[in-house]
């Protein structure tokens, strides 16, 4: 019996990782070579290839295998791996031509063993719009707002971020506001809305603590109480109370009462005072906040507290 001949495509790929270090001729004549295989991973390597090597001349080449791939995906590209590649080069090429294939990725809604498999192209295709068609972003990015599955927040997470980028933060304290939300998200959301006035934040801050504590979420308890203290929310002092007060764990507790205790701000060392009178339970972990990095401030409530109580 013959032997079998020996698949070509290692050769033609070890070809490839050599050529695309030399001659750009060279190099550009393969990868057209390449990407007019049917071969999956033919066509992955040269992709691969040029992510590492752009060439915009083969916008069209590109164009041509996305349309090609587009129209029998779970033959051609399942999962869109490859449609993702193509995306973050057109991406790169940043042409305004390119904007009905941003649309196209952002619309593209594929499962792969019940599972969406497209969240990725998604978000690439709101960058490409974002970059290409920058007046038009904004109505695509909020229809991706809530576009998130149980597996990835994306695109969700891209819309989010480009639309605080693009000025508009407004949609993403909307967002914030019309339900609860993946906290991973409510997390990123809120770092991104620095430009937002303190009031505003505050009050948005104040719904998120109330639905946080009804949901017993201590990580997104902990991002508020954070976001509180490092913009320095006076107006959301109330909710820290309103968080110390909880019945959270130790953990966070003790985290809190450090947290606090850190500033050193008369208004946030009241509420530990305030706290450390009240709360049976909390007192240890408030105490040993106090004395971490004892200020005279700090140390006077120490002495009331001890000639209070002996």
């Amino acid at each position: 019996m013959p032997p079998k001949k020996k698949a070509a495509v290692p050769v033609t790929l070890s070809r490839l990782r050599i050529v695309a270090l030399g001659d750009e001729d060279a190099f550009r004549e393969l990868v057209v070579e390449l990407l007019a295989s049917n071969d999956r991973l033919t066509r992955e390597a040269a992709l691969d290839a040029l992510v590492e090597r752009p060439l915009p001349e083969l916008r069209p080449q590109l164009r041509e295998l996305y349309d090609t791939l587009t129209g029998d995906p779970g033959k051609f590209d399942p999962g869109g791996h490859l449609r993702i590649k193509i995306a973050q080069l057109i991406l790169v090429f940043e042409d305004r031509r390119d904007t009905d294939l941003g649309l196209h990725a952002a619309a593209t809604y594929e499962t792969s063993m019940g599972v969406d498999s497209t969240g990725n192209l998604r978000a690439l295709g709101l960058q490409i719009v974002a970059v290409t068609e920058p007046d038009l972003f904004p109505y695509i990015g909020v229809e991706h707002v809530d576009d998130a599955s149980e597996f990835s927040p994306e695109p969700s997470n891209t819309a989010i971020q480009l639309l605080a980028a693009t000025g508009n933060q407004l949609s993403v304290y909307q967002w914030l506001l019309s339900g609860w939300r993946d906290p991973g998200l409510i997390e990123h959301a809120l770092d991104l809305l620095d430009d937002v006035p303190s009031m505003i934040m505050s009050r948005c801050i104040a719904r998120l603590t109330r639905d946080a504590l009804a949901k017993e979420d201590e990580p997104l308890l902990t991002k508020l109480a954070e976001t509180i203290v490092e913009r320095e929310l006076e107006d959301s002092y109330d909710a820290l109370g309103r968080i110390i007060r909880a019945p959270i764990s130790k953990e966070l507790h003790s985290y809190l009462a450090l947290l606090l205790a850190g500033t050193n701000r008369p208004p946030l060392l009241a509420i530990l005072s305030e706290h450390l009178e009240h709360d049976i339970r909390g007192r240890p972990a408030i105490l040993d906040a106090l004395r971490v990095r004892t200020t005279p401030e700090q140390q006077a409530i120490i002495d009331a507290w001890e000639r209070d109580h002996g």
